[in-house]
């Protein structure tokens, strides 16, 4: 199986969703209802369409349509085979929650169920348009902007528009209480399609005007160290534009790296150079500053200084945006809802293929109830959590696309923790990213074959006890964060029972001084079951914090550093139990009936624990038949050593994998691994599934490199010469025109090819007009050149950049030339059309077919074609592909997966 930045394989299997909804046929008429943007609440909702007098057809509402079924419900007329609300193609911009209640409820074998008519695109937003933008010309506030700001931010009024509601900021971190929405946000294009051929999401919400503009500021000296714990020194002169503005924030890894807070900012001492953030939180360490930690200012108007950011006036109601495209081409919109759609004590309720957006807290709230379905959906852009399922039973989220969302992609929490009666809840299939994270507590959920990558904190954080976790791929997860895990659990002997087994967890390294873990077993947790899964690139793939009773059995671990950590950290740190002083691990014990059935049966080792002479010591843990290859082995603590039972693992011998290159952890019939016992892993299996509820499908989600592997990476940098003379664009490429050391500053395209290929190479020249670039191409002789004008069918070469100082919104710009002198500006890498289409304004191309193996090809490109001032920005993120069909290969200057996927090639500097 092929894994490298690859679109997720493609699976039919049968029965492995167990749980998916399946909607009866309709037994009568008027089991279909119709909503659409140019229905109208007063007509019967029958048709799909108006009719041609304009009397009937679908209603205009999701509540007039809800309203009706209540009506039919209330007359006993309610359909044996429940009621489908077909939604027409369109926005509906949500006035108030759609809320159904108990009432609103379907039966087993007639849901009630609110879909996308035909899989149309429906779009249902939490929030409202802003329009009106104009230049700034207030001298006040223009005083306030920077100065490359001035003539590029807009301003519109948002009270004029009826949008006074703009919520506030307000503190949040670790152990801070939950406020129950955020502040409105802006997001820009935030429309289908609904991820870019790279996966990555579209239409995220703009920044808040912040510095740094990327990455952090770190702490300096803290002048009271045993006093107040939020004043640090600076350096330089920044702060000194934020002096009066009215409601700055810090945002910081204060003082662990792995809990953040939000404060505001309290004090600004120019005289002292320091800088005071509060409330100071008191009930948490970690919120108290020391040096050298990791922070940035946001909220205020002068750092309004770059596009996609933006800051809001309270007192006036005004936004100010740079927005990242010019504003005539885009769509603005503030989110206004706590929700978009919230179901109560419902039951049998489907929400598919339905596009949700814009709330200030969770997208989708079901509370109470059994057997709801979110399938098939995409919820994005909202301020909290995607889909929040709290309570009740057996409810479910299928097929979903899930991202830029400000908390967790889904929350299941549901199940007895005093009988453990499971709710049965589950997560599965869905594609989670760009997200906060997947929590799932209570008793007895399950996360089944869902994609998660590209989270600045963990993937999935559990609580509870008999969860199944399984058949998921996790990748680029944890790269704000250092001590943190992909998988997290902790601090707690009784949440036992749960299952973690054949998952793939992959590129995980985080950042910080602990850096990230794999699945992370924390401060004592006990009694976890790591079965079968596949660790690739992680550190610390599997950790055990000091707890008993976990077992890491028939896992695979490659190129890990470490395979595996077990510490003795109880020894240390909880010698004493209460009344001889505070200790959470006892309190959680005390909290259970742990003596009794069903817990006393369930987990004996729990029950005997208070009994044993130290209940601190790291004992029962096992790790057997495990496999590692590359990296390290173990990072066991001596303390812990002589309580673990380490046998029968596969050490620094080859165990043959499939093909490891491409991620194809499967082995060999003959691997050595089988002698010892090891059970094969159904690898195959992991992940996305195609299915009929998927919302989208093929599913890409490129590997974004790792800190330690960008640090290799630094070296892919091509030096650009200034061009001396004019170059003749003819596809005649010889050293006298791009003269200055020919061979020695040629770019050599193959070194991504494991297989060999026929050379390629490349020149590049530029002026205060244009970038040069010539292509000598050789193609095997054991086939024809392709000479169409079909990527990637034919013959051709590729050029991608990015302009990555203008920031992260900035497009990937694809040109394609063909041998026969034909050219293209592509969209397969997500740039806008507008951008699209001006890249090939101006351009300049020639190829010449010099024979049946041999090709040449030239470029001029306008600066101006690529939105780029050379004058201003020296490098751009950059990649050069030359497809030879002959070979079936894309061979490419830096080998990262999708040819255009700039971020992770290398780059381009102008001398």
């Amino acid at each position: 199986m092929k894994r490298k930045r690859r679109a997720t394989q493609i699976l039919v299997l049968v029965g492995i969703l167990c749980g998916l909804c399946t909607l009866p046929a309709p037994t009568f008429a008027q089991s279909r209802l119709y909503v659409a943007t140019d229905g109208n609440d007063a007509w019967s909702g029958t048709r799909p369409a108006p009719n041609a007098a304009g009397t009937d057809g679908p209603f205009a509402t999701l509540e007039r349509a809800r309203d009706a079924i209540r009506t039919v419900k209330q007359e006993n007329r309610f359909p044996a085979g429940g009621v489908v609300v077909e939604i027409r193609a369109g926005t509906y911009f949500l006035a108030e929650t759609f809320r159904l209640e108990k009432e609103d409820s379907g039966t087993e074998r007639g849901p009630v169920v609110y879909r996308a008519y035909r899989r149309e695109p429906v779009r249902l937003l939490g929030g409202k348009p802003v329009a009106g933008f104009m230049p700034v010309t207030d001298p006040a506030v223009r005083k306030r902007l920077a100065p490359e700001a001035q003539g590029n931010v807009l301003q519109a009024d948002l009270r004029a528009q009826g949008i006074t509601d703009y919520g506030k900021l307000e503190p949040y971190g670790f152990r801070w209480p939950r406020h129950p929405a955020a502040a409105m946000q802006l997001f820009y294009n935030a429309k289908p399609p609904n991820r870019s051929p790279a996966g990555t999401a579209q239409g995220a919400a703009m920044t808040l005007a912040r510095w740094p503009n990327e990455g952090w500021a770190l702490t300096g000296e803290v002048p009271d160290p045993k006093g107040a714990r939020t004043t640090w020194r600076y350096e330089g002169n920044r702060p000194e534009r934020w002096i009066n503005e009215p409601d700055g924030w810090f945002h910081g890894y204060w003082n662990v790296d792995y809990h953040s807070h939000c404060l505001g900012i309290e004090k600004i001492d120019t005289e002292n150079h320091t800088l005071t953030a509060g409330p100071e939180f008191k009930d948490d360490w970690k919120a108290r500053c020391k040096k050298g930690q990791r922070y940035y200012a946001l909220n205020l108007l002068p750092e309004l200084d770059r596009p996609g950011e933006y800051y809001i006036e309270r007192p006036a109601g005004i936004l100010y945006f740079w927005p990242p495209s010019p504003i005539a081409e885009g769509e603005a919109l503030v989110s206004m809802l706590y929700n978009a759609v919230r179901l109560k004590a419902t039951d049998y309720v489907v929400l598919d293929r339905l596009t949700i957006e814009l709330a200030r807290s969770d997208l989708v709230r079901i509370t109470g109830g059994a057997h709801n379905r979110v399938i098939g959906c995409t919820l994005r852009n909202g301020s909290r959590d995607g889909v929040r399922v709290e309570g009740g039973r057996d409810n479910g989220v299928e097929g979903c696309d899930i991202y830029g969302n400000g908390g967790s992609g889904i929350v299941l929490d549901g199940g007895d923790r005093k009988t453990l009666t499971p709710a049965g809840h589950f997560a599965v299939n869905n594609h989670i990213h760009h997200h906060g994270r997947l929590s799932i507590d209570g008793v007895g959920n399950r996360v089944s074959h869902n994609l998660i990558h590209d989270a600045p904190h963990g993937a999935i954080h559990l609580g509870g006890n008999d969860h199944l976790i399984e058949f998921n791929e996790v990748h680029n997860v944890c790269y704000n964060v250092g001590d943190g895990g992909a998988f997290y659990s902790g601090r707690d002997w009784t949440r036992r029972g749960n299952v973690i087994r054949h998952n793939f967890f992959h590129h995980i390294e985080g950042s910080g001084r602990f850096g990230a873990n794999g699945i992370y077993i924390d401060d004592e947790a006990s009694g976890f079951w790591v079965l079968g899964n596949v660790f690739y690139k992680v550190t610390r793939a599997a950790f055990i914090g000091g707890g008993r009773d976990n077992i890491v059995q028939n896992n695979i671990f490659a190129e890990c550093k470490p395979a595996v950590h077990v510490d003795a950290r109880g020894l240390r740190n909880r010698k004493k139990l209460p009344p001889d002083g505070p200790n959470e691990l006892w309190d959680r014990l005390m909290a259970m009936p742990y003596k009794k059935p069903p817990w006393s049966t369930r987990y004996p080792e729990l029950a005997a624990l208070p009994d044993k002479q130290n209940p601190w010591l790291p004992e029962g843990n096992v790790i057997t038949h495990n496999i590692c290859w590359g990296g390290k082995w173990d990072e066991v603590y001596k303390e812990a050593r002589p309580y673990l039972k380490i046998e029968n693992n596969l050490l620094d011998q080859d165990p043959l994998f499939v093909d490891a290159a491409n991620m194809d952890f499967r082995l060999k019939r003959n691997s050595p691994a089988y002698r010892l016992g090891f059970k094969p892993i159904p690898f195959e299996k992991i992940g996305l599934v195609k299915h009929s509820n998927r919302a989208s499908w093929p599913v890409e989600h490129p590997i974004s490199t790792l800190p330690s592997e960008a640090k290799k990476q630094e070296a892919n940098v091509y030096k650009v010469l200034r061009a001396h003379r004019g170059i003749k664009v003819d596809g005649e490429v010889t050293s006298e025109e791009w003269y200055e050391a020919f061979e020695g500053n040629a770019m050599a395209l193959g070194a991504a090819s494991r297989n060999g290929s026929p050379e390629s190479r490349a020149w590049f020249r530029y002026d205060d007009q244009a970038l040069y670039v010539a292509i000598e191409n050789t193609v095997a002789a054991t086939a024809p050149l392709r000479t169409g004008s079909t990527w990637p069918r034919d013959d051709a070469v590729e050029i991608a950049i990015r302009d990555t100082a203008a920031g992260a919104s900035a497009p990937i710009l694809v040109l394609r030339g063909y041998p026969l002198g034909q050219f293209e500006s592509s969209d397969e890498a997500g740039a806008p059309p507008a951008a699209v289409q001006r890249a090939a304004n101006g351009v300049q191309y020639a190829a010449r077919v010099v024979d049946h193996t041999h090709w040449n090809t030239e470029w001029r490109i306008p600066w101006s074609s690529l939105g780029i001032n050379p004058a201003r920005h020296r490098r751009f993120a950059f990649n050069l592909t030359a497809r030879k069909t002959a070979t079936n290969q894309f061979v490419m200057w830096c080998g990262v997966g999708p040819s255009w996927n700039v971020d992770e090639a290398g780059l381009i500097e102008l001398e």
